[in-house]
């Protein structure tokens, strides 16, 4: 039991110094979703959750995991995988990343942290960013969005 606690206190401590990671304007996150890794620019981020407190909604679509409670604000959990109607579509791990946006509160279930890097401009082009001599794609949260709305608003995807 007393284990258990401190691996929480060290997962707990490891979440809130990423999180203090981001604040930079031109820090990248490099994430996975089962070993597919993506970029995300770190100024769309609210706030990276391990194991958050996931309240299931009835009547959603399946990808739609629950809500996250972030600060009184709700956020939806999505599982993009799911959303892609992907063969293994259960995630592994327990991270959400939520992200800020101006029009909408959602978060993406991810399967690993990796890291938060600043790239050279040179590095950075359309859909991909430059990490050790290899693109990694950034992911594409408008896309979600979209696929979020038309699904809640009952379009078939």
């Amino acid at each position: 039991m007393a284990a258990d606690m401190e691996s929480i206190k060290a997962d707990e401590a490891k979440m809130k110094k990423i999180n203090s990671l981001y604040e930079g304007e031109d820090s990248y996150l490099i994430f996975s979703i089962n070993g597919e890794r993506y970029t995300l620019k770190g100024s769309g981020i609210l706030q990276i959750i391990n194991e958050p407190k996931i309240r299931k909604l009835p009547f959603v679509p399946s990808f739609v995991e629950g809500i996250i409670n972030v600060h009184g604000t709700p956020y939806a959990a999505v599982n993009t995988l799911k959303m892609n109607n992907e063969k293994n579509s259960n995630v592994s791990g327990t991270n959400y990343i939520v992200l800020k946006r101006d029009d909408d509160q959602f978060s993406i279930h991810v399967s690993n942290i990796e890291l938060f890097f600043e790239p050279e401009k040179e590095d950075i082009q359309e859909g991909k960013v430059k990490y050790k001599q290899n693109f990694i794609p950034i992911f594409e949260t408008d896309k979600i969005e979209e696929k979020l709305v038309k699904a809640l608003s009952g379009e078939v995807l």
